[in-house]
């Protein structure tokens, strides 16, 4: 018989666990038992494992939905020992050789329960659909505070994928379970975002699920699937130790969609004004760094190769105050990712570095001064393939003259990595403005939501993914 077990890293808390030790979610839908053993195993209880987890990721307890049915390898065998002893079926854990995964299921007279939704032993976390079969690749979107993530993920699941999808290229939900909330939240923010344009509301210090995407790519004869997994990393605990709480997840992602805000670019055009607070907010909130500092930051830059930081980088924001220039410089959270990660880490990494809400650029004289800049506004999806990488490869020139005069000089922060590239998309593709809805204040959509090239910056990852293993030769 062919050896069935798999063994996978969890894409939730990065354990390795076998296929055969996965437990199961159970949805008994208020099902009444004779049997008090089935009664008893099978009604929902405070999942403490789920809980503690989640605690420890910046989720307030009362916001975690802990009341859950859960079975594991020692529940079937305590369960079955009981069933076996009062004269009833016993609860089977089958082998699915469709999935690599297993099921679970128990018959008593007319009441079937069964489940295939699969979780990890350790954090008891839904596991995708075909995780112990396919690939994984990890994509941390990355970014300052408010820098877009959380449209940019809604941009992508909205219209049913529709902006990745291809003639040979198929994309949908590899969630492992229909009724997951996180998908299901996903969902509906995605419904707002197209049906009304109301934004989501950004992600606040915490650790959300990874948005799990199955991709098939067929090329010639071959079929290539592939499951993603993107995790909204938020902006603000880029700056923790690695390994602490909420950022150790950081560490495990095969590469990183890094945002770039238009009001992180040094553009002399008043669109930066309505984002950015007067010089006398910003001046409030700041403090001269000591001798010691600054002659730590040196220290620090020139044993890894950069630029002398100038008279600006030596004002940082004090503890008391926003932070908004700590957070919010591009080099801040680049120096974050070298920090956390050292310069033999990130020669195992992807960076996707990219122009978020590229769309308010698009009428700006300093950006359309640069030859074929209407390349970076272009808005036509290719039918077949990855992206175009005709244009994509015109895009780069571009782009790295206006990261090079408008951001940051990018040959000390990007060389280190496995692999590179330059970017520029739009997850809304107009403007917004704040307004009320009820009592309450959201963000909307002016216009039409025209999301511009998000895919590019996934599939291009996808695509070097494959590449590398040698799946597209």
């Amino acid at each position: 018989m062919a050896d069935t077990k798999k063994i996978k890293k969890c894409p939730h808390c990065f354990r390795e666990i076998a296929n055969d030790e996965a437990g199961f979610l159970i949805h008994a839908d208020g099902a009444r038992f004779q049997s008090p053993a089935l009664g008893s195993y099978l009604s929902p209880k405070t999942d403490t494992v789920y809980e503690i987890f989640w605690s420890s990721m910046g989720i307030p307890e009362e916001q975690i939905d802990s009341r859950r049915i859960i079975i594991d390898n020692d529940s079937i065998t305590e369960l079955n020992q009981e069933l076996m002893s009062s004269g009833r079926d016993l609860a089977a854990k089958r082998y699915n050789e469709e999935s690599c995964g297993y099921t679970f299921q128990v018959d008593e007279g007319p009441i079937t329960v069964f489940s295939n939704t699969m979780v990890c032993p350790f954090c008891h976390n839904i596991l995708p659909h075909h995780f112990f079969k396919y690939d994984m690749i990890r994509i941390g979107l990355a970014g300052s505070v408010a820098s877009g993530k959380t449209v940019y993920l809604c941009s992508l699941v909205m219209n049913g994928y529709e902006a990745m999808q291809r003639e040979n290229l198929f994309v949908r939900s590899s969630a492992g379970s229909v009724v997951d909330d996180y998908k299901l939240e996903m969902d509906r923010n995605a419904d707002r975002l197209y049906l009304y344009g109301i934004c989501p509301e950004s992600t606040s210090k915490t650790f959300r699920k990874p948005l799990f995407l199955e991709m098939t790519y067929r090329i010639d004869d071959k079929v290539l699937p592939l499951i993603v997994a993107i995790y909204d990393v938020a902006g603000e605990l880029l700056g923790e130790a690695v390994g602490n709480g909420r950022t150790g997840f950081v560490r495990h992602m095969d590469g990183y969609i890094y945002l770039v805000d238009p009001a992180q670019m040094h553009l002399e055009h008043s669109l930066i004004t309505s984002v950015v607070p007067d010089e006398s907010t910003i001046l409030s909130g700041l403090h001269v760094m000591t001798r010691q500092e600054q002659s730590n930051i040196q220290r620090l830059s020139n044993e890894n190769g950069k630029q002398l930081m100038n008279q600006d980088d030596f004002l940082i924001a004090s503890k008391g105050g926003a932070g908004y220039l700590t957070e919010r410089r591009v080099e801040t959270v680049m120096d974050n990712f070298r920090s956390m990660l050292g310069e033999p880490e990130l020669s195992r990494k992807y960076m996707a570095l990219t122009i978020a809400k590229s769309d308010l650029l698009e009428d700006l004289g300093e950006i359309l001064e640069y030859t074929g800049s209407s390349l970076l506004f272009e808005r036509n999806q290719p039918g077949t393939g990855f992206i175009n990488t005709d244009h994509h490869f015109l895009r780069q020139d571009i782009l790295k003259q206006i990261f090079d005069q408008k951001v940051f000089r990018l040959q000390r922060n990007l060389a280190d990595y496995k692999e590179s590239s330059l970017f520029a998309m739009s997850a809304l593709g107009c403007e917004t403005k704040e307004e009320m809805d009820g009592a309450q204040k959201v963000v909307k959509a002016v216009g039409p939501v025209r999301p511009m090239r998000i895919e590019d910056p996934v599939l291009w990852m996808v695509m070097k993914y494959m590449q590398e293993r040698g799946w597209l030769e």
